[in-house]
């Protein structure tokens, strides 16, 4: 084993390593943001017969995940270290099925466009495993430090919020609007998913051109049946495990279904209660503000708070955002009395988006704490039974934020099919040769209120229960810090010193 470097990460370090979060998070927020609506609305598909086989895609994460981490975590350190060419790998593939995402397909049979889509959704998913796992792995080869962690840490979780507002509005707000009216919106989101795509394999390229793995830590052969054993054995892993997917669930069915509030909303029996398009990129960008802000300042909070505090405040500020906005969108108007029509438009944008900062800031203080956590849990898994299994541990979290995410698309999709929201086509205009598009309604009629009042039902207060469970399983199951969790570090130190 080398000789243990002394020096702290340098602020290059950690920006060309958070530079790589930036083109995760663009190409997960290409997903998770534009999928569905671009399948269901776009392309005629059934929201729920889409959501269900999302779910079911992650049955097989369940295996695939972990024998991917079981790769990454056996393969042997070469010249480029271990984990740097399975994310540049990773970015590659990644980016090719992001980009086959969005391919309106033309196939006359509706089947084989379920299968098509489906398909590269799974292959998507396993793509974006081989980037994630190795890119958190690596963490702890590069910072061995409780305060170099939250700081890369934080970064990477900024930087890479960043990414996922940098595709939310460019997409709403400047590829989908122009190239829609010529192209048709099918092949806006395809430019959309291309664009994507190229961000991710870019910055992932900058991550592993400048950084290199400094700590050589211990390294385990692994099996996938110990895989479930280390899962077995490690009670840290379980309690952060549970809490984790609860409260990534439940914020995930909101935050997922802000692009349905901006469509349908906005034409309201005719009345513009929200802008789409640049309104919903005003959303995204005050709401991201109040998580950015956060995030920055992540390291000095901690100094002042406990991180155990922040990480359990995070659950209540999470079901104050959503009680708040879903009072707010009872209280939209069309028009206020003292305004213009236009200026009320974005008057109720700016109060939908200051009421979405809250959650986001919540959102994102628990995407770092979180991650510091689970860097945490792989050292207490090595103290416990004397195996490091980086890239098996970190895993969990990808799997976990997948599982969350298809769990929030089902309740999603239920939401919708209940509200009875309706499809849009498009059609060519011969005059002024654009495209020009328009709801189609099953019943013939405008967007009832009470579908709305399902659909704010089932974004902000169906949720509550599953963050409050991760708030109880959190505080009871799981310990992992302040004085405890000191004392675990400075044995495992002690050993690796004796190893020597």
């Amino acid at each position: 084993m080398s000789k243990k470097p002394t020096n702290k990460l340098t602020g290059l370090e950690i920006g060309t390593y958070s530079i790589g979060s930036l083109g995760r998070e663009v190409s997960n927020n290409c997903i998770n943001v534009f999928f569905l609506a671009f399948l269901n609305i776009y392309m005629g598909l059934d929201v729920l017969v889409l959501t269900v086989a999302f779910v079911l895609a992650k049955l097989w994460d369940t295996v695939n995940d972990p024998m991917l981490a079981a790769m990454v975590n056996n393969s042997k350190k070469g010249r480029f270290g271990r984990f740097r060419p399975w994310m540049l790998l990773g970015a590659v593939l990644n980016c090719a099925a992001l980009i086959l995402c969005f391919y309106p397909v033309g196939f006359e049979n509706v089947t084989l466009k379920y299968v098509y889509y489906i398909g590269l959704y799974i292959v998507w998913g396993m793509t974006f495993t081989i980037v994630d796992v190795p890119f958190w792995s690596m963490i702890p080869t590069i910072a061995d430090t409780t305060e170099d962690r939250n700081n890369i840490s934080s970064w990477s979780k900024l930087v890479g919020g960043f990414g996922g507002f940098v595709v939310s509005s460019i997409g709403t707000s400047l590829i989908i609007p122009k190239i829609a009216v010529t192209k048709g919106a099918p092949w806006a989101h395809f430019v959309l998913g291309i664009t994507a795509g190229g961000m991710i394999l870019c910055f992932m390229l900058v991550t592993v051109i400048c950084n290199r793995e400094k700590y050589d830590l211990p390294e385990s052969k692994i099996s996938l049946s110990e895989i479930f054993r280390l899962f077995k054995s490690n009670d840290q892993l379980r309690a952060y495990a549970v809490s984790y997917v609860l409260f990534v669930g439940g914020t995930t069915i909101s935050l997922f279904q802000i692009i349905y509030v901006f469509i349908y909303y906005g034409d309201m029996g005719g009345l513009k209660y929200l802008s789409q398009g640049l309104g919903y990129t005003v959303f995204t960008a005050v709401a991201c503000t109040g998580q950015g802000i956060a995030m920055i300042f992540y390291s000095l909070i901690v100094k002042k708070i406990s991180r155990e505090k922040i990480y359990g405040a995070n659950y209540f500020m999470a079901v104050i955002g959503m009680t708040g906005l879903f009072f707010i969108f009872f209280l939209l108007k069309p028009e206020y009395s003292f305004l213009e029509n236009s200026k009320a438009m974005w008057l109720n944008v700016i109060l939908v988006a200051l009421a979405g900062a809250f959650l986001m800031t919540s959102n994102g203080l628990n995407q770092i704490g979180s991650t510091v956590m689970i860097a945490d849990v792989v050292d207490y898994g090595e103290w416990k039974t004397g195996q490091r299994s980086d890239s098996v541990i970190f895993s969990v979290q990808t799997l976990l934020t997948k599982f969350a995410g298809a769990i929030a698309m089902l309740i999603i999709g239920i939401g919708i099919k209940a509200a009875r929201l309706p499809s849009i086509v498009q059609t060519f205009d011969e005059t002024t040769q654009t495209f020009v598009y328009q709801f189609i309604f099953g019943n013939g009629e405008q967007i009832s209120t009470g579908a709305l009042d399902i659909l704010r039902v089932f974004m902000f207060l169906v949720p509550i229960p599953l963050i409050l469970a991760g708030y109880a399983v959190y505080r009871k199951k799981y310990w992992l810090y302040g004085e405890r969790y000191d004392k675990i570090k400075r044995e495992i130190d002690e050993r690796r010193e004796r190893a020597k």
